[in-house]
């Protein structure tokens, strides 16, 4: 007999926007059982206020984005009251899976008009770092031009507000963040004008604190390779492994979208930790949406069209959590 298996997280945050089809439910920011999906709390705020989510080790405190400033969805919801000025908050919930706390993170300022707000975020397991990718306007294409600015991470500390910069080699879309849980180490997802698109790694320094960090990353899996069509990668927690989502075509013309363990020392295929055959309804390239792993390295989560799929990673038992909305656009826990 087996080790018993490593318990998953309690609770789980999902985003679902009023654009992306809310079913039944409600858009917004939902507190979720993680053994039911059943909805146990809920953010204030319920139009399109947030943007991304974060997990930290504890599955007590989250962090959520801003997607645009106050006066923007001031007309459209009548929880803004509730939601203080800002452009990130640390959510803290209570132990019966509800919202006990709603705070602005120093330092990270509420969305100009025509800046939006950041729609990726990462944090560190003690919850005491905060990253995300700087959007400079609104749309803002990779130019590839030899005087376009490098592309940017800020990493804030939650506590005080200082934030570290770490510039990238060019200019470039970077997105998919997620931190290693002692936030030495970062990935994300990475497309320029020129080579080494796809899933790159950075190791950040030890004592940053201010200022700007320009340490060179590292391409793991490229844009191009034999697992077919990325989606989203994420960073084990102790930042050896990296999961990430592919979709190809199978024997017989069948997709099938896989979850692949990959060594972010060499890029080499671990192993398939799971896969489900078939087309999703609501991706075009029949593919999984949000990927998250919890704490422990042991439980992965995908969401996809009206559910979410809980995954043991040792075993690939998946259980799937039905949701009232058609679909999540990130998830967190």
């Amino acid at each position: 007999m087996g080790p018993p298996p490593v318990p998953h997280p309690d609770y789980l945050i999902t985003l679902v926007g009023p654009g992306s089809g809310a079913g039944a439910g409600v858009p917004g920011a939902a507190v979720r059982d993680a053994v039911s999906g059943r909805v146990t709390g809920r953010v204030p705020g319920r139009m399109d206020v947030y943007s991304a989510v974060a997990g930290t080790g504890g599955n007590r405190v989250f962090f959520l984005a801003a997607r645009a400033g106050r006066d923007r969805i001031a007309d459209r919801d009548r929880e803004i009251s509730q939601i203080p000025p800002g452009g990130a908050f640390r959510v803290r919930i209570n132990d019966s899976g509800e919202v006990a706390e709603l705070s602005a993170v120093p330092g990270v300022p509420e969305p100009e008009p025509g800046r939006p707000g950041p729609v990726d975020l990462a944090a560190t397991a003690d919850g005491s770092r905060l990253a995300f990718p700087v959007r400079r306007r609104l749309g803002r294409p990779p130019t590839g031009a030899a005087d376009a600015p490098p592309s940017e991470i800020s990493i804030v500390a939650v506590a005080t507000g200082q934030c570290t910069v770490w510039q990238a080699e060019s200019d470039g879309s970077i997105g998919g963040l997620s931190f290693s849980a002692d936030g030495r180490r970062l990935a994300y997802s990475w497309h320029g004008a020129g080579e080494g698109n796809g899933i790159r790694v950075t190791d950040l320094p030890g004592t940053a604190a201010g200022g700007v960090v320009t340490t060179p990353s590292r391409l793991v899996i490229p844009e191009q390779n034999s697992l077919g069509n990325l989606g989203q990668a994420v960073i084990s927690p102790d930042g050896s492994t990296l999961y990430a989502t592919a979709a190809r075509y199978g024997p017989g013309g069948q997709p099938v979208t896989r979850l692949a363990e990959i060594s972010v020392a060499d890029g080499q295929l671990l192993r398939i930790a799971y896969e489900r055959q078939g087309a999703d309804p609501g991706n075009v390239i029949f593919g999984w949406g949000p990927l998250a792993i919890d704490p422990s390295g042991q439980h992965a989560l995908i969401a996809y069209s009206g559910n979410l799929g809980r995954i043991e990673l040792s075993t690939g038992h998946c259980t799937e959590l039905p949701m009232d909305e058609n679909g999540a656009f990130d998830i967190a826990w």
